[in-house]
């Protein structure tokens, strides 16, 4: 292969993709960025030395580059392949990823909501240091934070959304080009709002309402009857995993029609998830988990947001949930299983009820200010207790519940989840990443 520059295919990355029909997700989505149009090419094949399969995909531009996707389908079980981007006659460097094992016996993957650019980089860190533990990523909306570009040096009237988008990218490329990276939307996916944009109605018009997200990934949503990269579910050995947007995704919901700029109007999304829902338990021998995962928290600090409970929350109970993941709020908390605010059940074996665990503090460009609150409480009374402090409040709905129902929390440390799953048992590793050392951990069992 004749090799590109570096600067000619960038952010490459990957997502599961594909269905052979009983479940298992066979494909991979390649995609990647280019600044000008070009043919969309992946050459691969499984030694890398050898690419002698090539696949053709599509582009498209939102605003002024261009964003390229392809997918490799009926791909081996259990194999690793090697794949080079590019237009046909130059090509990027070599990457690989390896496909789920037909057996589907287990599953390991990392899960966090909320990493950016600043405060994230022991985060990256981590996930490059211990990539190849890791069968997938979960990340659970905020990818990125572009839109608080405007915080940035030299942004401040300076149009720096794209490049931001671009530079979050570019310093994941070495994990998620090579671990499939699931994804789904948080509120800073919805529109850019800095200066420079509200400025500019061109800019307005073509940076809202998800726009810049719905464009850059391709999540697999024509294989589950989703919408765009809003929501979709996917199967990867004993666990059937639910992305949805809890932004705009139901009645009540905190961005249902406006973030800064208006959005939603995406479609029906409580009908398809009790669909989806309806035919995950139809295989529970299979895989006998069901994880949730979106941003926006239904529980948090012993609070409930009301729209979120009323939409989603019998269907949780209706079709046995096990473990609903979230971020938004910048800490974690693991809360004991709980249905209906008051009814907690203090064991994580067969409890019957989900599980909720937010996990929203990997690093972020928010993060500094919410240290610097915390740090004016304990200054102010040096008795509290800094693991017990809420420094944000981030919804202006939310009730109060019942904090019986927390079971630990962390807001002092960055961390992300790390999770293994078999058809008995799945356990949470909540890893605080500046040192790599495990905080908590709990194991669900059936």
């Amino acid at each position: 292969l004749e090799l590109a520059s570096a600067a000619d295919f960038t952010q490459v990355h990957i997502a599961l993709a594909g269905d052979n029909g009983s479940g298992l997700s066979t494909g991979m989505a390649i995609s990647y960025q280019t600044e000008s149009e070009s043919p969309t090419i992946v050459k691969y094949g499984t030694s890398p030395d050898a690419l002698e399969m090539e696949e053709s995909g599509k582009s498209s531009s939102y605003y002024a580059t261009f964003d390229h996707h392809t997918v490799l389908e009926d791909l081996l079980p259990g194999t690793r392949y090697y794949y080079a981007v590019g237009d046909g006659e130059t090509f990027s460097e070599t990457f690989s990823f390896k496909t789920a094992p037909e057996d589907g016996e287990t599953v390991d993957f990392a899960v966090w909501g909320d990493l950016g650019l600043v405060n994230g980089d022991s985060t990256r860190q981590y996930l490059i240091d211990n990539k190849e533990e890791f069968d997938m990523i979960f990340h659970l909306g905020d990818v990125g934070y572009a839109d608080d570009s405007f915080l940035h040096v030299g942004c401040m009237v300076r149009f720096c959304y794209e490049e931001k988008w671009n530079e979050y990218m570019d310093s994941m490329e070495a994990v998620v080009s090579e671990v499939p990276y699931m994804v789904m939307p948080g509120n800073h996916e919805a529109d850019c709002h800095d200066p420079a944009c509200m400025l500019s109605s061109e800019r307005r018009d073509k940076l809202s309402n998800f726009t810049a997200y719905n464009s850059r990934f391709r999540m697999p949503s024509p294989e589950s009857g989703g919408v765009l990269n809003m929501w979709h579910s996917f199967n990867y050995g004993p666990v059937h995993f639910v992305a949805l947007d809890l932004e705009t995704g139901f009645p009540g919901a905190a961005e249902e029609k406006r973030y800064v700029l208006k959005c939603g109007g995406f479609g029906d999304q409580l009908s398809w998830l009790r669909e989806d829902l309806e035919e995950a338990v139809k295989h529970r021998d299979e895989r006998p988990w069901i994880v949730l995962g979106g941003h926006h928290p239904m529980y948090n600090g012993g609070q409930v947001d009301p729209a979120m409970q009323a939409a989603i929350e019998p269907m949780l109970a209706e079709f046995g949930v096990d473990v609903f993941f979230t971020g938004h709020v910048h800490s974690y908390e693991r809360d004991w299983p709980t249905y209906n605010t008051t009814n907690v059940i203090k064991s994580y074996s067969n409890p019957g009820v989900t599980t909720h665990v937010m996990i929203g503090g990997p690093g972020n460009d928010e993060m500094n200010g919410a240290e610097r609150r915390m740090q004016e409480m304990l200054d102010a009374n040096p008795n509290l207790d800094p693991s017990r402090l809420s420094t944000q409040s981030w919804y202006d709905g939310l009730q109060e519940g019942n904090l019986d129902m927390i079971a630990v929390e962390d807001k002092t440390h960055y961390g992300i989840g790390v999770v293994h799953a078999d058809k008995t048992s799945f356990k949470l590793e909540y890893v605080q990443t500046t040192t790599g050392e495990v905080f908590d951990s709990f194991t669900l069992t059936k």
